[in-house]
């Protein structure tokens, strides 16, 4: 993660969905847990990857968090990545949802740092944000 030495040491997320995409109830509570543990959240809808990658510039956060439930997942991994990469841009990105677990190694070495599937504690998510390290 991004030096948590900013600003009175607050650390940033921004949490997001696909705009096609109408499951938001696991990253709402995602997003109360985060504010509960004092990582400021922006929460937003996406209909393409390079407006996320903006967003996160824009908005100096610490960790991208993508909900994906639709399917979606390779789309939105491979794209982000790389516009995150060809931009310059070095934040960690973490994806959660309906995600079959035959896919995750493969969003694994696209670059996502870690995938949470359905039924995850948001408690373990948070912890994950504030030890930064990949867990299998």
């Amino acid at each position: 993660m991004k030096d948590q030495g900013k600003a009175e040491g607050k650390m940033r997320a921004l949490l997001a969905r696909f705009s096609l995409d109408g499951h938001d109830r696991g990253l709402l509570s995602v997003m109360s847990s985060f504010r509960n543990r004092g990582i400021e959240v922006v929460y937003t809808y996406f209909s393409d990857p390079k407006e996320l990658a903006k967003a996160a510039e824009q908005e100096d956060v610490d960790i991208i968090g993508i909900s994906s439930s639709m399917g979606e997942h390779f789309y939105i991994a491979s794209n982000l990545v790389k516009v995150l990469k060809e931009q310059k841009i070095e934040i960690p990105v973490i994806m959660g949802g309906v995600i079959p677990t035959r896919d995750i190694p493969e969003l694994l070495d696209m670059g996502i740092k870690k995938v949470f599937k359905p039924g995850s504690a948001p408690g373990e998510i948070v912890d994950f944000v504030f030890k930064g390290e990949r867990v299998p």
